[in-house]
């Protein structure tokens, strides 16, 4: 298995943490500018990747004019935000402060809530992982540095501020606070929830230090003040973890300009604003993948038996001798009798796409049409395990990859399972083109389009009709659809339309509808 900046960074995430995968949720994302930790109704932790705008890479409001010279920051913030949000996995326990937070102005407790936790986290770090803390300390020190500097150039409220604290006009003494946050213990709540009414109150007067790699409960969604080229460079152990990222990042931009020419070219009159890779989270993946698991082995192995192609009149003598029926064959001299057991499945190749609708019309029933997806995932890379292609996509109003035809199945491609969230608009037709334009460059006979939606194509003009029209382009390639989730009314255009109606009963009627069309085959 290749291995992925993501793979890598969750292993480092839960190493810290040491946390069941199953119960926190890690985004990794190329939309976000900085790390953000949701605590309800689940720990879900969303980090940041480098990306590119206008030329310029950027990470965490900072803009990187030369990559190389700055691949070394860019991935010491990185690996700073992955040790961080560990270190809350590990450290805070939010049902603390639920009932604290009610009624009181949710961004400002927030703040609160954030300043005590992470002296906790630093705290923990600083003990269990010191080589780690250290080199997260100089980044400490040097947007501090900055910080000050930038400020104190235009803020006069920032002055006031530094003046309060100094002179100590409301007696806020935040070393002594750090010692009283410090030494209280885990199961003091009350103790705690003092200091956070102490620090609530006088949240004015405290100086909220800017540091990037730090999550924030109310992110920002858009940088106002940039930084410019800043280098921080990371020592010792630090600094393989991070030279390691540079490496696998830089395969990564090779793949992905690879993938842009491959889809780029099939991609001209279509809408879509957007052809990228899925974003990953293998712990959704396991929790799924745990939850379906009697689904996943049924479909498995009963669409492993289907047979593709006709078998000849007389049974081939290949396989594993049965040397009960070869007795039986000689005493009653009937060449009729099978004594070889096929050590594989009688199949031709197949090409496979899935196509499933992740827009926000899907919302209602998504949970389940997602553990229907990770079944059906399964299932194609076990009835393709020879040498039968196939490719898992999502599409809204940007089309993304979870499988390529030509990778594998393996825990990068799972996670991108994982990652699969809801929103946006619905391009159904353009979608059904792009992955007909997929399938027709698979020298494979038999192609296949399994597409799941509940129909609503909200977006594009014509809708419907366009919908209707890519449809019927497909098939007269040779590109059987089997159409899950739409509703009743326009199924006639697929080869085979189902409705989702409940796990168990969906993956009993696929199963059931691709031995109907493996037979219409034969």
């Amino acid at each position: 298995m290749k291995e992925t900046v993501e793979n890598i960074a969750h292993q480092i995430f839960f190493d810290i943490c040491e946390k069941n995968p199953l119960n926190i949720d890690v985004f990794f994302l190329e939309t976000i500018h900085f790390p953000k930790i949701e605590y309800l109704p689940r720990m879900t932790v969303y980090l940041p990747l480098p990306r590119e705008i206008n030329g310029n890479n950027v990470y965490e409001g900072i803009i990187f004019s030369d990559y190389e010279a700055g691949q070394k920051t860019i991935w010491n913030l990185f690996f700073a935000s992955i040790c961080h949000a560990a270190g809350h996995a590990k450290i805070t326990d939010f049902s603390k402060y639920e009932n604290w937070i009610k009624g009181k102005n949710e961004k400002q407790a927030y703040k609160i809530i954030e300043i005590i936790e992470d002296i906790k986290v630093n705290d923990f770090l600083k003990k269990s992982f010191p080589e780690y803390f250290q080199e997260i300390n100089k980044i400490d020190e040097a947007f501090k540095i900055i910080n000050e500097r930038k400020q104190r150039e235009k803020s006069y409220e920032y002055i006031k501020k530094r003046f309060s604290e100094k002179f100590n006009l409301k007696s806020l003494d935040m070393d002594k606070i750090k010692q009283y946050i410090l030494e209280s213990n885990s199961k003091d709540t009350d103790k705690l929830i003092e200091i956070a009414d102490l620090l609530y109150d006088n949240e004015s007067i405290i100086v909220e230090e800017k540091i990037p790699y730090v999550d924030h409960y109310f992110d920002l969604k858009k940088v106002s003040d940039w930084q410019q080229n800043i280098i921080i460079n990371p020592e010792g152990l630090v600094q393989k973890n991070v030279q390691n990222f540079i490496d696998i990042w830089f395969e990564r931009l090779k793949r992905n300009v690879k993938v842009r020419k491959k889809y780029g070219g099939l991609t001209q009159d279509l809408n879509f604003d957007k052809i990228e890779f899925a974003p990953e989270n293998i712990g959704e993946y396991l929790r799924l993948r745990n939850i379906t698991h009697m689904f996943l082995k049924k479909i498995s192995s009963q669409m492993k038996m289907v047979y593709n192609i006709m078998d000849d009149d007389m049974p081939e003598d290949v396989g594993l001798l049965q040397m009960q029926a070869a007795i039986q064959a000689v005493a009653s001299q009937n060449n009729s009798i099978q004594i070889f057991d096929l050590d594989d499945y009688r199949r031709t190749d197949e090409a496979w796409a899935i196509v499933l609708d992740v827009s926000s019309s899907m919302r209602l029933n998504f949970d389940g049409v997602k553990k229907f997806a990770v079944s059906l995932g399964e299932a194609a890379n076990e009835v393709n395990s020879k040498k039968g292609k196939w490719g898992f996509f999502t599409f809204n109003n940007n089309f993304r990859i979870v499988k390529d035809h030509y990778e594998k199945y393996d825990q990068t491609a799972r996670s991108r399972v994982g990652g699969i969230e809801i929103s946006g608009l619905s391009f159904i037709g353009d979608a059904v083109k792009l992955c007909t334009r997929i399938l027709e460059r698979e020298n494979i006979e038999r192609k296949y389009m399994f597409l799941i939606t509940d129909g609503q194509q909200v977006g594009t003009v014509g809708n419907n009709k366009d919908m209707e029209e890519a449809v019927m382009e497909a098939r007269k390639k040779g590109i059987t659809i089997i159409a899950i989730g739409f509703p009743q009314g326009n199924t006639k255009i697929f080869n085979l339309c189902m409705p989702y109606e409940n796990l168990r009963r969906t993956v009993a009627k696929f199963i059931a509808a691709y031995i109907r069309i493996s037979e219409d085959s034969i």
